[in-house]
């Protein structure tokens, strides 16, 4: 570990104690150096290209530089002086508007926030952690939830579709030609290799959906670096038909999934959700999850 990680990752226990030591980023970044009053301070640049037909398309720019920003001890300062070179390097590139800068920082970092807010960068996702808790009550919905099956397929792929159509308007999520059918195979895949789907139905009638899973972050997976090791339940897709929102269908949906995560001695609970989405940061809040890292973006990307 260098000194600038060291610093890091002091700053960061003491800015909020959930959060785990940084991680190295993939083998083939370009580092990126400067200082700011007289200490230094890096950071490491990936540039990524999706397919528009591939799944991550769907939930972002298909053209993606991301920085993993190593400012040590020279806080708000030291970040903004990275923020001016990663626009010095980025000049001249041929960015489109299907293209993004990236950069993932603690929530609770005010003084980061406003440095990438005078930047151009707005913040689209949270990661967000639940301790390992008895679930609240389902409230007062009328519906039955059950594990999903093969058999419900085509009204999982239904919900889910909606839940990102909604996310296209108010978070991330990017109209591609393909969703359907990228939505409908990420609904088989879950319910073949998590088996933690739960259908909400109102008379018979699907009303909502869970998707979760149980995860363990380790080196090489997204995770890592963002959450502590140990065992997790993640919480994938929360979908209310809308027609039933408002009516308790995500509390019943929840009450249940987070029971069946408890029971398989998780030690806590995580999952990304908008800020600038009106529904789900109240919500959430309420479940019990608070944000933990803030992915920021800048669209489109310097140029």
């Amino acid at each position: 570990m260098n000194p600038l990680e060291a610093e890091q990752n002091a700053r960061f226990a003491a800015l909020d104690p959930l959060l785990p030591p940084i991680a190295a980023p993939p083998a083939a970044s370009e580092p990126l150096l400067t200082a700011a009053g007289g200490r230094k301070a890096g950071g490491l640049l990936t540039h990524v290209v999706h397919a528009t037909g591939a799944w991550p398309a769907l939930w972002g720019p298909s053209e993606i530089w991301d920085l993993t920003a190593v400012p040590g001890d020279s806080g708000a300062a030291g970040l903004a002086a990275l923020l001016g070179a990663w626009r010095d390097r980025m000049r001249g590139t041929p960015a489109g508007p299907d293209s993004g800068c990236t950069l993932t920082w603690p929530s609770r970092d005010a003084e980061a926030s406003a440095v990438l807010l005078a930047h151009g960068f707005a913040p689209m996702t949270c990661l967000a952690v639940r301790a390992a808790v008895p679930p609240g009550a389902p409230g007062p919905a009328r519906v039955t939830v059950r594990l999903a099956g093969e058999g419900d397929i085509d009204a999982l792929t239904e919900l889910r579709l909606a839940e990102w159509r909604y996310t296209s308007l108010v978070g991330t999520a990017v109209p591609r030609p393909r969703a359907r059918a990228l939505l409908r195979a990420e609904v088989v895949r879950s319910l073949r290799f998590s088996g933690l789907v739960w259908l909400a139905e109102d008379d018979g009638v699907p009303a909502g959906m869970a998707s979760c899973a149980l995860a363990s972050p380790s080196p090489g997976d997204s995770m890592h670096g963002r959450l502590f090791p140990g065992r997790w339940g993640y919480v994938d897709t929360l979908s209310v038909a809308p027609a039933a929102r408002g009516g308790g269908v995500g509390r019943a949906l929840m009450a249940v999934a987070h029971d069946d995560l408890l029971g398989r001695g998780v030690r806590g609970t995580f999952l990304f959700y908008h800020p600038p989405n009106p529904l789900s940061p109240v919500f959430w809040h309420r479940q019990g999850y608070r944000p933990l890292w803030t992915m920021w973006i800048r669209r489109p990307a310097w140029s």
